[in-house]
């Protein structure tokens, strides 16, 4: 006998850890939570029509017009949830600056790896071109601060190989000086990060008034 398969319409728990929209949101939640706390409890205009679309398509996820008849008693009830996806974000974006922290600690010696290994390459007699010559360092945007960018260049013979390895040998001070500020940058992040982590039931509490307008309009 063949027995008839049941989808199983996912947890409220499962889509809260693995759903995609839900992550995205968290990370959208903790950004603005930052941003919240930087800005002394306020958000602009632009930053609070941010919130609502992130609740909104949280609402639309996880069906929160269906958990309770009273909009208010739906909002402490969902609550919950807003602040389980917050904290999601902010684990994730924690693990981002860690990450981007160690990629820093190595760039230079992964710089004056990669100018050795286009010497070897340039030295090779068998050596096949066109070649490319990736590598990353940091750079001061002038709109977003301190930031890595990735280089690529393009060599088709020795001569131009030798200059690419030159290039990246003579600006190794200066671009060592701008990494060791965004490492310092980056554990600055870490703090503010981490004090934001602590205070989000306070800023979920604050956006309590958004919420409920956010569950009328789904219902």
């Amino acid at each position: 006998m063949v027995r008839k398969v049941v989808e199983r319409k996912p947890s409220r728990r499962s889509l809260l850890a693995r759903a995609p929209e839900l992550q995205e949101v968290g990370r959208q939640l903790a950004t603005l939570a930052l941003a919240h706390g930087e800005q002394d409890g306020l958000l602009g205009v632009r930053q609070s029509e941010q919130l609502r679309r992130a609740l909104a398509k949280a609402g639309d996820v996880l069906c929160w017009t269906g958990t309770a008849a009273s909009t208010t008693a739906v909002v402490v009830e969902v609550s919950k949830d807003v602040l389980a996806m917050a904290k999601s974000g902010s684990k994730a974006m924690e693990r981002d600056l860690a990450e981007e922290l160690a990629a820093k600690e190595i760039e230079m010696t992964q710089l004056t790896d990669k100018a050795a290994a286009a010497r070897e390459l340039a030295e090779d007699p068998n050596a096949s071109y066109p070649a490319e010559i990736i590598y990353s360092y940091t750079v001061r945007d002038a709109y977003q601060g301190l930031v890595t960018r990735t280089e690529t260049v393009t060599v088709n013979d020795a001569k131009e190989t030798q200059s690419a390895a030159d290039g990246v040998e003579r600006n190794l001070p200066g671009r060592g000086e701008l990494r060791d500020l965004m490492i310092v940058d980056l554990k600055q992040q870490q703090v503010q990060l981490d004090v934001m982590t602590r205070t989000l039931p306070d800023f979920i509490k604050s956006s309590h008034d958004l919420l409920e307008d956010v569950i009328s309009t789904l219902q």
